[in-house]
């Protein structure tokens, strides 16, 4: 196995920092953001219908990142 590249660990560094400044200073965008995340991707009939397949999905990639990790 190879470990994560440096770039996108550089990548997601960044896009944490762009999103953390982003609620300091901009609030209203994340707002806005969160908005239409939320009543797109993340309504309740979404997750009511797919939830065991997102949590079987989560608890696969949780586990694949543990093992990695040790």
């Amino acid at each position: 196995m190879t470990a994560i590249n440096p770039y996108f660990k550089i990548f997601f560094g960044l896009a944490f920092i762009l999103l953390g400044l982003g609620y300091i200073y901009r609030p209203e965008i994340i707002e806005r953001t969160n908005r239409l995340i939320r009543d797109t991707v993340l309504n309740d009939s979404y997750v009511a219908l797919h939830r065991k397949n997102w949590g079987f999905m989560l608890l696969l990639l949780g586990g694949l990142l543990v093992y990695m990790g040790l």
